[in-house]
């Protein structure tokens, strides 16, 4: 998913079970990984009974009952509302920057795939929480989704703040060779393979997997070598 306003906001399917990852160490052992460093939050989401008035992925969202639903600006056979995707509370999540007063993050998506990309549109809203009156009691059910994982079950959050690294193919050609060495792996007591060297890195600092804000940008069928360029993020 894309980011407003600094924060980037991405994710899997929302019931997978991801467990937290296991500390390694990063810069301690490769100093020159101190600069890339990002903050991240992982999000940990879990099948639950989210209301309104929590973070969550696939719950209800705070929005005001005088404010019109949004709808995809794409042109559909009918109209397709979007659904909600995320609702992230400043107080969860630190890293959100949110401007002015706001204090909540809602992220809609529309769940079928566009042409000539199969890109879906998303739409992000911020808003002040105090500010909100009465909500609908439903939002409009989807039209139509392509698939299912483009409709998030309900799930409850347990934010942990965590430092991520870029995808090995985003570092420079030095720092590539440092991470396929195994003796600084070694030395400070991580076991490796020597068939693939770099799975410390890739696993447990590169970019974390699952949902999270923050952090470094996953990298999936395209890649940084074949020109695929990810929007920039202020900071």
């Amino acid at each position: 998913m894309g980011g407003i306003a600094g924060t980037r906001v991405s994710g899997a399917k929302a019931h997978l079970p991801i467990a937290p990852l296991e500390h390694r160490p990063g810069a301690e052992v490769f100093p020159a990984l101190a600069p890339l460093a990002r903050p991240a939050v992982r999000l940990y989401p879990r099948p639950g009974s989210p209301t309104v008035h929590d973070s969550s992925i696939g719950g209800p969202l705070l929005w005001p009952a005088q404010e019109p639903w949004p709808y995809c600006r794409i042109e559909h056979e009918g109209l397709h509302p979007l659904v909600p995707v995320a609702q992230l509370y400043a107080r969860d999540i630190p890293l959100l920057r949110p401007p002015g007063r706001a204090d909540l993050l809602q992220v809609l998506w529309c769940p079928s795939e566009h042409a000539p990309d199969s890109s879906i549109p998303i739409e992000l809203s911020w808003r002040t929480a105090a500010d909100v009156g009465d909500v609908p009691a439903a939002p409009p059910e989807p039209f139509d989704a392509d698939e299912d994982y483009y409709v998030p079950e309900p799930c409850v959050l347990a934010p942990e703040q965590v430092t991520e690294y870029p995808d090995s193919l985003e570092l420079p050609e030095e720092l590539k060779q440092q991470i396929t060495d195994p003796a600084p792996w070694r030395a400070a007591g991580i076991v490796v393979d020597d068939a693939d060297p770099k799975e410390p890195y890739d696993h447990a600092l590169s970019h974390a997997p699952g949902w999270k804000v923050g952090g470094w940008a996953p990298w999936g069928l395209t890649d940084p070598c074949h020109g695929s360029v990810w929007p920039a993020v202020p900071r």
